[in-house]
């Protein structure tokens, strides 16, 4: 039963966690039956560092629209499970480049042949819906870019009159 804030609009944003998690969550369980190692939360890098090529903890961060933390949060998991290593630039020591291992682009491959598959369960999702929530997705996140939650109403606390006893 869900609580009467839930069903208001100021729970959107943790409605849209909740969906994410749920999402996160059947991916990992699809990803693992299809016999891919990875976490579901580390695919875009090893997708973008397979079609893209060796990247940096800065450049993942931007191309995928990542917190810098964040980022190197899902690279140390790579690093770890083998998936990837570091490399050094050869022009800028301090400079590293993440960079699929062998093992990591087998991954990588099996993940190409997964794709597809997801795509079509999405695809039935959106059509079950009569909805593409990729174009609504992308519609809301233009939106909030051309006008922030901050100027779509006024979040200036209202100024309360104190009162003491005195004035009682």
């Amino acid at each position: 039963m869900k609580t009467q804030f839930l069903n208001t609009d100021a729970a959107f944003a943790l409605r849209v966690k909740q969906l994410q998690d749920k999402l996160y969550d059947q991916m990992e369980t699809a990803m693992a039956q299809f016999g891919l190692k990875i976490p579901s939360k580390t695919s875009g890098i090893v997708q973008l560092l397979f079609s893209e090529g060796p990247r940096s903890k800065a450049d993942i961060a931007r191309e995928l629209d990542y917190s810098h933390q964040l980022a190197a949060q899902r690279l140390s998991w790579l690093l770890k499970h083998g998936m990837v290593e570091m490399q050094a630039d050869a022009a800028d020591k301090r400079r590293q480049f993440a960079v699929l291992t062998q093992a990591g682009r087998h991954e990588a491959e099996t993940l190409q042949r997964f794709l597809p598959k997801l795509s079509d369960a999405y695809a039935s999702l959106f059509a079950e819906m009569n909805l593409d929530l990729n174009a609504v997705i992308e519609s809301a996140n233009s939106a909030l870019i051309s006008i922030p939650i901050t100027e779509r109403s006024d979040f200036a606390e209202p100024q309360h009159a104190v009162t003491s006893d005195a004035d009682a």
